[in-house]
Formats: C-alpha cells, structure tokens, sequence
C-alpha cells in the first residue's frame, strides 16, 4: 500500500478558519506515511466570508471548479493510475462523484476518501434551505466514497439518520477533527492568566451568542472584577447578525464587556490562553467544537452544552457539561474559582490524521456500488 499517490484536494486556506491550517497538515503527514503527495488546489475569489459561514459560497464553488477542472486534465494526460487514492478534505463538494465517472469510464480503479464537515442535513446550517434538491447529489457523494471521516460520533449519527445509503455505516469512520496542541502552545508561548472569561464560538445566530450576551449583565453583577471578552477574526463582531452585534456593543458601551475583532490566529490563541474561561451556550448542533478543543489546549476550563458532539471531546466530564442555565452559572461559579486542567482531552486531536491515514491503509474496504474490481 504504501509509495502510492494520493491527490489531496485541499480546501481554500482562510486565516480565520482552521482550514489554513489544515493546507500543510495533510501533506505532511501524508509523505511521513511514504504517498507520493499532488495537492491540487484552486483559485479562491476572496479570502473573507462574505455569503456562507464555514467558507464564501461564492468563493468556494469557484476553487472547487477549478480542482475538477485539474483533474479532468490528469485523467486526459493520461497521469491518474490504477489505485490512485484521491483524499478531498471538504466532502461538500459539488461534482466530486465525477471523479467516479471518469474512473469508470476510462477504466481506472481509484480510492475516494473525504472529510464530511456539515451539509444540508445540519440543523440551522446556511445551506439547510437547498435540502429538498441538495440531498440526492450529497447521496451522491456518500455513495462514491470508499470512506468517509467524520469529528464525532454524534455527526456519524447524524448523517445516517438524515442520507442513508448502501453501507454508509461501516463507511463513515469517526477520527475526531485533526489538530495540533504543541503548534498552538508554541504559537502563543508562556501566558499569564487573566481574571478573564471568552466567548469565542462565530458570532452568528446558530451558534446563539444572544443567550451568552443576555447572561452579561448577571455574571459581571456577580463577578464584577472578572473581564468578559468576545473574539472574531472578522472586521467587526456580529456582521453576519446586525442586531446581535448591536447587543454587543450596546453591553460594551455600558463597560460590560470587551469586543476583540480582526484577530490574526496567534492574537486570538494568546486571548484564549489569557482566559480561565470560556462558554458556549451553542443549544443547535456542532459536529466537533474546535473552540472548545483551543480551550482545553491552552487549559481555558471550557463550559460546554451536555449535547452534541461536546461530550465526546470532553469525555462526558461534568465539570464541563452543563444541561441548563443554572447549571453553566454553577459551573462558571466552580470554574473560576478554580479552573480545571484541560490539555489532555484537546491531545487526543492530534492524533486525527493518524487515525484517517490508518482508515485508508486498511484492506477491508467496503466496496460501494459503482466501485470497480
């Protein structure tokens, strides 16, 4: 199995996403397991999220063109061989089962593998209002696949629920969201902590960061010494939800709170690793939670919702998980006194793409239905 290639189809590399990131990860760790690494990138119309939330719409449909456009020639030159393994690290990716086509179609057996981060399935997702046509091309997907990896279980379950197709269980393999705690330590260096609490999850309306803004007033009544801030990558906190941003900085006016916007990745690390705390009061759905997994690298005792894929990460601690109101209030009462120690829970991450790379190298592979043999 091994000196094989593989075409890494990359997804767009945004400073403010984990995507960037992601871009050198994958190749890396791919030739340390001995492929033969062609990334085949595309040409991203904009760096910012102006339509969309995860990614530009716009933008990404664009780079996504462009890479079926590479690899359309590849197969016509003659350059994609039998066993060829194609790793897509955005699985929404429209047009991605033509890669099935044309192995079929010029009688090339190749491996297709991806990561599934959300789709028309996921509650409140953007794209959730395309689900009555989205759905059969998203099957689609699932069904051209030899694996598909997925952050959590939670997810896993999810997408059986909502696109089921032939052997999708034993095809979709849980390996957790790739990551890696040394590279973010590094990246900020030693950190004092700070009487500080963060609110880090996208300032958009699914994620509920009006629930957070109206606990405010409460929390600085009872902790007035304590520093509440919020933190966005973006020119300014909330622009996806006027009026939540409005909230904001109404709270910031009255000396509430502090709003951080712009952040590079290293200024946002060294904000979350200043923090004792950070909450979530997301109540709709995540598929991993890499805010909370920046936490507990930076040991920012995390304050998460007893649902979704959180207590996966944090190994049903419940000194984290909260399932009501009163309970985060508790548990931010007990985490500021005395924050617990988190790293070991967010190492567990970096191991993911080890665990992806072993899913590929394993012979018993589920055959879909338009593999060949």
């Amino acid at each position: 199995m091994k000196n094989r290639t593989i075409y890494y189809l990359c997804i767009e590399p945004l400073e403010e996403r984990y995507t960037k990131q992601w871009y050198f990860w994958f190749p890396q760790a791919f030739k340390q397991a001995d492929f033969t690494v062609e990334i085949i990138d595309g040409e991203p119309l904009t760096d910012k999220i102006i339509t969309g939330e995860f990614l530009d719409m716009n933008s990404t449909l664009h780079y996504k063109a462009e890479q079926l456009k590479k690899i359309g020639k590849l197969f016509y030159e003659g350059k994609i061989k039998k066993d060829d393994i194609f790793f897509v690290a955005d699985l929404e990716f429209w047009g991605i089962e033509s890669i099935r086509y044309l192995s079929v179609l010029n009688q090339i057996p190749v491996k297709i593998y991806g990561f599934l981060h959300a789709a028309s399935y996921y509650p409140e997702d953007f794209i959730e209002p395309c689900a009555p046509f989205a759905q059969w091309f998203e099957k689609g997907w699932l069904t051209v696949c030899d694996k598909v990896f997925v952050g959590s279980q939670w997810h896993k379950d999810l997408i059986i629920d909502h696109r089921y197709v032939n052997n999708l269980f034993d095809k979709i393999v849980v390996t957790g969201n790739p990551w890696d705690t040394k590279e973010a330590l590094d990246l900020v260096g030693k950190v004092k902590k700070k009487n500080q609490i963060i609110y880090a999850d996208l300032p958009d309306y699914r994620k509920r960061p009006n629930i957070f803004l109206s606990l405010v007033p409460m929390i600085k009544r009872a902790y007035p010494e304590t520093n509440i801030v919020l933190t966005t990558s973006r020119d300014s906190w909330g622009m996806k939800a006027p009026w939540i941003g409005a909230s904001a900085r109404s709270l910031r006016d009255l000396g509430l709170l502090e709003i951080k916007q712009g952040l590079s990745k290293k200024e946002y690390y060294k904000t979350m690793a200043e923090s004792k705390v950070m909450v979530s009061t997301n109540v709709v759905a995540e598929s991993f939670g890499y805010c909370a997994v920046e936490a507990m690298t930076f040991d920012t005792h995390p304050i998460l919702p007893d649902k979704f894929s959180y207590p996966e990460l944090c190994d049903n601690d419940k000194d984290i998980l909260y399932d009501s109101f009163d309970g985060l209030i508790e548990l931010l009462t007990s985490a500021l006194r005395k924050p617990k120690k988190t790293l070991l829970y967010a190492q567990k991450y970096d191991k993911a793409i080890d665990r992806i790379i072993e899913a590929i190298l394993t012979p018993e592979e589920p055959k879909s239905r338009y593999q060949m043999v």
